[in-house]
């Protein structure tokens, strides 16, 4: 075990001096004595009033919990996808693999800090060693939050691409934009964080930046949080509200809309969570270590949920048994479909249809106003939000739009 002295104590060990002299160099005190100590809010309180705290075993539990959470959903729309004929793999599916591993990389790393530099303690009760680690695992953690996060955000705009990939060009070149705003979102993530500071060392290794000749350059935390998490939350919004454009414009039956609400409603708590952990950052000005936890749990919320609807959708046909979004209703008699439009109406639209390549069977309860909405309930269709049991798309002549099904 590393011997190292407690915050605001003396140095107990070389690396103890060089770790106090490199936070003291980034701070800008290139002349205070390291000897000293490393004087941080709060104070040790006296003896007689000390009790030592820790939110360590908490943090753990809840880690765990959402690792499990996130790999369960995952594997579930995985395996939904593989073992049901009428669904294949596509670029949404993909996207997801990394963002899983990035995912659940994050309440790793919150595990890795209890154990290992001080997670959960109060500041005076966390070592020097603790908190050189803990400059480590954070600056790894802010990245990777922010990649899981872009990731995640990529395969949701994925699947909407199959979602209105029938409805018109315009909705594709929108997607193919955001997709490539999302792109540069991630490696922005990565750079921001990674070259925060001239030189780089001075954002990840004090005991480095006691070495250098000057003080680093080095933008504040929040001056590079921020902005990505204002992005982050706006995007958000951008992606719950594709869908309901979609959806709202749709004939759904009561228990059908109903569903749809619930999975809106949990990605608007998705947004609620990513205010919140915006919110939480205040705490981390004083006794950061202790205080740490509500930023956690917040981003494991943001980052769970993100998951969960991002996988709800195609989690729908094993849930509902076939979409879930879906009531499959036979045809009426009177010469009637099932959308209730009549028979040579129908008929006129199948062949407009067939004419441009699509072939399909209208037994989805929905209604024909025009053409628009029409391509948007094949969309719908395509994407998994109806029945596909119900309702077969087949494109020959559309290069434009994603030819593979849900």
């Amino acid at each position: 075990m590393v011997q190292s002295a407690s915050i605001g104590q003396p140095p107990l060990a070389e690396d103890d001096r060089w770790i106090v002299k490199g936070a003291l160099m980034a701070a800008g005190l290139v002349t205070a004595d390291p000897s000293e100590g490393l004087k941080l809010p709060p104070a040790r309180p006296s003896p007689d009033q000390y009790r030592f705290e820790t939110r360590g075993p908490a943090i753990i539990a809840v880690s765990s919990v959402v690792i499990v959470i996130m790999f369960l959903v995952t594997v579930a729309r995985l395996l939904v996808r593989k073992f049901r004929k009428e669904l294949k793999f596509g670029l949404d599916d993909w996207l997801m693999v990394p963002a899983l591993i990035l995912g659940m990389m994050w309440p790793v790393l919150q595990i890795c800090a209890v154990k290992y530099a001080g997670g959960g303690k109060h500041l005076y009760d966390v070592t020097y060693h603790e908190i050189y680690r803990s400059n480590w695992i954070g600056s790894f953690a802010r990245i990777d939050f922010f990649v899981a996060l872009a990731f995640v955000k990529l395969s949701i705009t994925s699947f909407n691409m199959r979602l209105t990939g029938l409805s018109s060009r315009k909705w594709m070149y929108a997607h193919w934009t955001f997709f490539g705003i999302l792109t540069a979102f991630l490696i922005c993530s990565v750079f921001v964080f990674a070259f925060q500071c001239i030189p780089v060392v001075g954002a990840w290794d004090t005991i480095a930046t006691a070495h250098l000749e000057e003080p680093p350059r080095c933008r504040a935390g929040s001056d590079v949080s921020q902005p990505l998490s204002i992005l982050h939350i706006l995007m958000d919004f951008c992606l719950l509200a594709v869908p309901l454009l979609v959806l709202w414009r749709i004939q759904l039956a009561r228990n059908t809309r109903i569903r749809m609400y619930i999975l809106f409603s949990i990605g608007a708590l998705c947004c609620f969570a990513a205010v919140m952990r915006e919110v939480s950052q205040e705490q981390l000005k004083i006794d950061f270590t202790f205080n740490f936890t509500a930023l956690i749990y917040w981003s494991e919320v943001d980052m769970t949920l993100s998951i969960i609807v991002a996988s709800l959708p195609v989690l729908g046909t094993a849930i509902y048994g076939r979409a879930l979004f879906s009531r499959k209703t036979s045809e009426p008699s009177g010469g009637s479909s099932s959308f209730g439009v009549p028979k040579s109406k129908r008929s006129l639209a199948h062949s407009e249809h067939s004419r441009e390549g699509i072939m399909r069977q209208d037994e989805v309860e929905v209604e024909f106003r025009d053409r628009g909405v029409a391509d948007e309930e094949e969309a719908v269709v395509n994407a998994g939000y109806i029945s596909q049991d119900a309702y077969h798309i087949e494109q020959k002549t559309m290069p434009w739009a994603s030819s593979q099904r849900l």
